[in-house]
């Protein structure tokens, strides 16, 4: 029997050669290439020779493996519009989070999603915005790296082309079903992985990696399918048992990267895009440290937007496993209330929760009472790489503690609440960026005692002409 791959992209495959901060570098090319090569030369030997094996000579490697259909799924066997590019320097992210945005589109809609990815990097790392990342002067933001949580920031906040991030959900990476359930009920999930060439190899047309004690998460790939009866054999060192996360990684020119199922992986985010909103209004930066406050049992924040039209959903960030949330929205003096609706948010990340009556308003606040902690943006940051600015105006977000609404931008705002942070897998000693932090930059990262900027909450428009 022959040796097969899933329907798409069967192409043999070979590595990129580009130098990454978070991926894959040049040696690692040379080594998959040679790997390749090798393995061309032993499986066109095997097929020349006729003569019997002797008790001298190691029976050649087979490479026979079919996969069935138990145990087995890819998005491509589904998706008539979604490709692989090849990534340029240092952009595995970008294009990690793009396969996931596009898959998760085209299952949404049966359309294809045109993403400009030096349109995005520029978008998250260019100077034309008044808060965000920013990078050091001269350091290249093509090669310097970047994350899933930068991403979901940046686009959060924006209706570009008609298309607006409606979620980006943290799946626990330990969960295995749970990565399954969202590749496939939502489209592709980006990971982190390590991408070490020493573990990598291929065997037949199949390209692996299995790891089982990550040095540090250096590359990011995206989740498109996996194979339990994938065999462990197949893997540079056998994996402890079969099956593999089948994965686009853009390192690669075309075919698949099967991660062992042995290898941990983390950071999986799986993002999803909307084409149904018409503007995106909010104040905050993001929610990149998970910086959270707190008043009490519950806390209740809002942000007052000015805008005449159809409010049709709210986002906000979820920093804890699940929680329950009540979304007021409210005349802006904050002393008539228009509209409720309560909503559970079951798991961490960047959820859109849409509205069961759209709202027409025009000065505005949008306030949502969390039952465990209200998301904010945290302070602003330097390392040597780049930095995280924050930027908060008087009359913006407010936080109801003591019995009446404050201004989260008034010097006296720490004395009303309590702060906390998360955490983020780019800003610590195994992030993307570890070798640009110093001690003194990661205890002030993780110092849960911070000055909290503007709450997170987005107001999502949609235009009536349009329906």
């Amino acid at each position: 029997m022959k040796h097969t791959q899933p329907k798409k992209y069967i192409t043999s495959a070979l590595l990129a050669g580009m130098l990454l901060m978070s991926g894959c570098s040049d040696a690692d090319s040379t080594s998959l290439k040679e790997s390749t090569a090798a393995i061309a030369e032993t499986t066109a030997a095997a097929s020349q020779s006729t003569g019997p094996e002797t008790s001298s000579e190691a029976a050649p490697p087979k490479y026979d493996y079919v996969h069935g259909t138990d145990g087995y799924y890819c998005l491509t066997d589904e998706l008539e519009h979604f490709t692989m590019p090849i990534q340029y320097s240092g952009t595995c992210w970008l294009y990690a989070a793009s396969a996931s945005m596009r898959s998760a589109y085209e299952k949404q809609t049966g359309k294809q999603l045109e993403l400009d990815i030096p349109e995005l990097l520029e978008s998250i790392y260019g100077s034309g915005k008044q808060e965000g990342i920013f990078l050091q002067n001269g350091l290249d933001m093509d090669a310097v790296g970047g994350c899933q949580g930068f991403v979901t920031e940046r686009l959060s906040g924006l209706c570009k082309n008609g298309i607006t991030l409606e979620s980006s959900l943290m799946i626990d990476p330990n969960d295995r079903e749970a990565v399954k359930n969202a590749v496939k009920t939502r489209g592709g999930v980006a990971a982190c992985i390590c991408d070490k060439n020493v573990k990598q190899d291929m065997f037949g047309n199949y390209q692996t990696v299995n790891y089982t004690d990550p040095e540090e998460y250096d590359h990011d790939v995206t989740v498109i399918g996996w194979d339990d009866n994938f065999p462990k054999e197949y893997f540079k060192v056998p994996a402890a048992e079969d099956g593999a996360w089948i994965t686009y990684n853009s390192n690669f020119s075309g075919g698949y990267y099967y991660i062992s199922y042995c290898s941990p992986i983390n950071y999986t985010v799986s993002h999803m895009v909307s084409d149904e909103y018409s503007e995106v209004l909010s104040y905050d930066a993001g929610n990149e440290i998970d910086a959270c406050i707190r008043t009490g049992d519950s806390t209740k924040a809002a942000n007052v937007f000015h805008r005449k039209g159809t409010l049709a959903a709210v986002g906000t960030y979820n920093d804890f496993d699940t929680q329950d949330i009540k979304i007021e929205i409210m005349s802006a003096d904050f002393k008539e209330v228009l509209y409720t609706q309560d909503a559970k948010l079951s798991c961490r990340g960047y959820h859109t929760v849409r509205l069961n009556e759209p709202v027409e308003v025009e000065d505005c606040a949008v306030a949502v009472t969390y039952s465990k902690g209200a998301p904010v943006e945290g302070e602003s940051a330097d390392t040597v790489a780049g930095s995280y600015k924050t930027v908060i105006e008087k009359g913006q977000s407010f936080v109801f503690a003591d019995g009446k609404w404050k201004d989260m931008s008034d010097s006296s705002i720490r004395s009303a609440v309590e702060t906390f942070k998360g955490g983020s897998l780019f800003f610590n000693e195994k992030g993307a960026w570890k070798d640009f932090l110093t001690d003194s930059d990661l205890k002030a990262l993780s110092d849960p005692d911070f000055e909290p900027g503007n709450c997170c909450i987005k107001a999502l428009f949609v235009d009536r002409r349009r329906q």
